[in-house]
């Protein structure tokens, strides 16, 4: 059986990819400075929650922006709409995946 062109880059980064990666993120970028958008949940459950903002670039501590206790959805929204807001003035984004990480 032969397989169609398109599946094998699939297969190449779901067997690369990192197993259990759980937090969305984006890179963005604009000239030579990059920040980073995590949804950072604690392990399997959606909540809690938080959106953490990383100016990589500029030497600023990460921010969290939101974060929810209840509603998983919460975060990935307000992330969501907060790269939507980046890209409006500017930034490219790139949607990328993170190693899980938990809440503090």
């Amino acid at each position: 059986m032969k397989l169609p062109k398109w599946i094998l880059p699939i297969l190449a980064i779901l067997l690369l990819s990192p197993l259990g990666a759980q937090a969305q993120s984006w890179s963005c970028r604009h000239d030579n400075d990059v920040r980073e958008v995590h949804v950072v949940t604690a392990g399997e459950s959606p909540v809690p929650c938080e959106v953490v903002y990383k100016k990589l670039t500029e030497g600023a501590e990460d921010q969290v922006l939101w974060n929810a206790q209840n509603d998983g959805s919460y975060c990935e929204s307000k992330a969501t709409e907060f790269v939507t807001q980046l890209e409006s003035w500017g930034w490219t984004c790139v949607e990328t995946i993170a190693e899980p990480t938990a809440t503090n």
